[in-house]
């Protein structure tokens, strides 16, 4: 397990609460899932479906990698939602982040 800490941020969200991530993602932060995963936005559009955000890990804020049996953080390797291991779209958005 590795031990260097990311930056991390304040984020507000639309109802005024916030969430720490990690400083070189919140440009493209959409909000949050509704178990408090983070929601990016894609670069570039991942397909035809509307399903272009990528959900990050609340622990890391690393994407899902397929572990043996689990899904996992990138960079710790901590079990975590399957759903964040696939592209997700407006209605996995739990909480928006608010506009400033």
């Amino acid at each position: 397990m590795s031990t260097v800490k990311m930056r991390r941020v304040r984020v507000y969200l639309e109802n005024g609460e916030s969430v720490l991530a990690p400083r070189d993602v919140v440009s493209d932060m959409v909000g949050i899932t509704e178990y408090g995963d983070l929601v990016v936005r894609y670069q570039y559009p991942y397909d035809t479906k509307g399903r272009n955000y990528l959900g990050l890990t609340r622990c890391c804020g690393a994407d899902a990698k397929g572990c043996d049996g689990y899904t996992g953080c990138r960079f710790c390797y901590r079990e975590i939602d399957p759903m964040l291991g696939a592209p997700l779209g407006d209605s996995d958005v739990y909480l928006r982040v608010r506009a400033s």
